[in-house]
């Protein structure tokens, strides 16, 4: 993380720190840069919305990363723990190989803050909580889960001292992740495969259906990444509307 300007104050403060970035950016981006972008978007909305709603602060994004800190460890692992609840929502509604997933990262300790940006070691650890996350959860460093497991009771996976780059001492780690949603009794294998089969046909029929209709009417057919990127955004105007499709607002 950058030292900011010389001259520049730096202050110094206690604070979780969140650190997210999305799984596999560059292949995404190589093969649909357009609904990758789309996608990313919408899910910065939810996590920007959640990050104001739990009291931090974003302190700095770049590109696929987002990087805030809050007041209060639970706060922050409670909003972590929902964006990645809302962002895997949207995520259902698209094919998997497309799909967008954050990693989180949270760290409690000491930060450097210049500017309004963070950097120190309170922020590098974050970010390699981050890095050992799956897609779809959040990683705890051994301070954060001091702060948090009595008050958040809920299952933790434990990985152990993790020795990661540029920090001396080996750090200890703990998965947390969203509470499952409820799900209907799982089918029989036969049925598993007669499903997918059938799924697959109907969305095969589908998009020949679309295609030969749009293409009829002079229409622009919208993919699955861009219809899903709106469906959590219920704040946008014609105009915000407009530039999510990529369509002109005037016509």
């Amino acid at each position: 993380m950058a030292a900011g300007k010389p001259g520049q104050k730096v202050q110094r403060r206690l604070a979780a720190i969140f650190c997210a970035d999305v799984a596999g950016y560059a292949r995404l981006m190589n093969a649909d840069e357009g609904g990758t972008l789309r996608l990313l978007t919408a899910h910065r909305e939810i996590t920007d919305r959640e990050i104001e709603q739990h009291g931090g602060r974003i302190a700095n994004t770049a590109g696929d990363s987002v990087l805030a800190e809050f007041p209060s460890a639970v706060a922050a692992l409670q909003c972590a723990l929902i964006i990645q609840k809302r962002i895997a929502a949207v995520n259902g509604e698209i094919p998997e190989q497309r799909r967008v997933c954050f990693r989180i990262g949270l760290h409690v300790g000491e930060a450097m803050v210049r500017d309004g940006d963070l950097f120190g070691d309170g922020v590098n650890i974050a970010a390699r909580m981050q890095a050992l996350a799956p897609p779809g959860t959040v990683c705890l460093s051994g301070a954060a889960h001091e702060f948090v497991h009595r008050a958040l009771p809920m299952a933790y996976e434990a990985l152990g001292p993790q020795q990661v780059k540029n920090i001396d001492t080996a750090i200890p780690a703990f998965l947390a992740r969203p509470s499952p949603e409820s799900r209907a009794a799982p089918l029989h294998p036969f049925h598993r495969r007669r499903e997918t089969y059938l799924a697959r046909r109907f969305n095969d029929l589908f998009e020949q259906a679309m295609v030969e209709i749009t293409a009829r009417e002079s229409l622009t057919v919208l993919c699955a990444p861009t219809l899903a990127s709106i469906s959590d955004s219920p704040g946008l105007d014609e105009t915000a509307l407009a530039k999510r499709l990529s369509v002109d607002p005037a016509s």
